[in-house]
């Protein structure tokens, strides 16, 4: 398959796909700005279920869970990692297993799904816990992890914690030799924990100015530390609601584009029409303008947001370039994941996973998505509109 658009950053080109693989990249002159743009896929680290599927459901089947791919490659994305978040022994044992079991009995599963995240029941249970059920939440055991991550059959590639729980560190050092990447979030640490989390081994701050306390002291907080500490990235929602434009220019120059991850943090209502759903075991209400709150009306429950949304916000919040933004979302998660399949630029032997889109148009105007080469979503021979 031969595909001729513009590359962000580099210009019109001539792209040869085959063997599920860019087969080679020709720049072919200055970019045309009447034409669409090719980019790698989108990368989301977090999502805890998406158009319907909440991936912590006690009644989640392998079926459901594959179910949400056609409505994900709409948006751009290639690569998610399933999260499940804080809930009791059993039920993440099951739902790992049933994710393992999606993996195993559906190759477009596979080839799209790096690894999961579990982003919990190890994190605060004060003010920073968020939509977490305070009661299933507990100190870091490795032992409960490993029998995790055998019924994940070893795809546990995330998990997101609070560095100030007993055992905590301990843990760290043992996930990292382990080859798992760990995250700070859902914390009340100190300063000093923050930095001694990195020191173990922690690369990533999960939804950084989210999942922390409404009230902090003023200087000794975990928020100051994690904007500091350079060995961190940091995961942005930029749906619109979680986070303020000022909060993520701060991010950014704090951390440099090389080091901002763009996510959703989306739940089960993403895709779907204003409502009240069961999701993450509670009543949450998604509102007519695409924010979602527990029952209270008042706390964030996760986000609705598509993660070609997400770009489009950060651009709009940050005015950073094109090519700037879609490696928050691509190349910059796939470095902390260490690539797994995941296409990282436009050139020869990387994993044809790309989109066809139009910057000009809202959420970047989604054409055509394609899987190892294979068209997921759209065709651009049949004339398809963006998404």
């Amino acid at each position: 398959m031969e595909i001729e658009a513009n590359i962000p950053g580099r210009g019109w080109a001539r792209i040869v796909l085959g063997g599920g693989l860019i087969q080679s990249a020709e720049i072919l002159g200055p970019t045309r700005d009447d034409q669409p743009f090719v980019a790698p896929g989108l990368v989301d680290i977090q999502v805890n279920g998406f158009a319907g599927v909440d991936f912590s459901d006690p009644e989640l089947t392998w079926e459901k869970a594959v179910s949400v791919l056609p409505q994900i490659w709409k948006t751009g994305v290639t690569s998610f990692c399933p999260t499940l978040i804080t809930n009791t022994h059993a039920r993440l044992r099951r739902n790992f297993r049933v994710l393992a079991e999606a993996f195993d009995s559906q190759p477009q599963f596979a080839r799209s799904v790096p690894c999961f995240h579990l982003e919990g029941p190890y994190i605060s249970p004060g003010g920073s816990r968020g939509a977490h059920n305070p009661e299933s939440m507990r100190g870091p055991d490795w032992n409960e992890f490993e029998d995790l991550q055998e019924a994940a059959e070893g795809h546990i590639g995330i998990v997101t914690l609070a560095p100030e729980l007993p055992g905590a560190m301990e843990f760290i050092h043992r996930a990292c030799a382990a080859g798992v990447l760990v995250a700070v979030g859902h914390t009340d640490a100190s300063p000093e924990q923050i930095h001694e989390a990195v020191a173990a081994g922690a690369r990533l701050s999960t939804h950084l100015g989210n999942g922390c306390p409404q009230m902090m002291h003023r200087h000794l907080n975990p928020l100051w530390a994690q904007l500091a500490i350079p060995e961190l990235s940091a995961s942005l929602i930029c749906d619109g609601f979680h986070l303020p434009p000022d909060f993520v220019n701060v991010a950014l120059r704090s951390k440099g584009i090389d080091h901002c991850i763009l996510i959703t943090d989306a739940v089960m209502a993403a895709t779907l029409a204003p409502g009240r759903y069961r999701s993450l075991d509670a009543d949450i209400e998604l509102l007519p303008n695409n924010k979602v709150v527990m029952a209270d009306g008042k706390t964030l429950a996760g986000s609705a947001a598509t993660l070609n949304h997400v770009v489009d916000v950060f651009m709009r919040y940050t005015g950073a370039p094109l090519a700037n933004a879609l490696a928050a979302a691509t190349i910059n998660p796939a470095g902390l994941l260490g690539s797994k399949g995941i296409c990282t630029t436009i050139a020869p032997g990387q994993p044809a996973n790309l989109f066809h889109f139009r910057p000009e148009l809202p959420d970047l105007g989604v054409i055509v998505t394609y899987l190892t080469g294979e068209q997921v979503f759209g065709r651009i021979d049949e004339g398809a509109q963006p998404c």
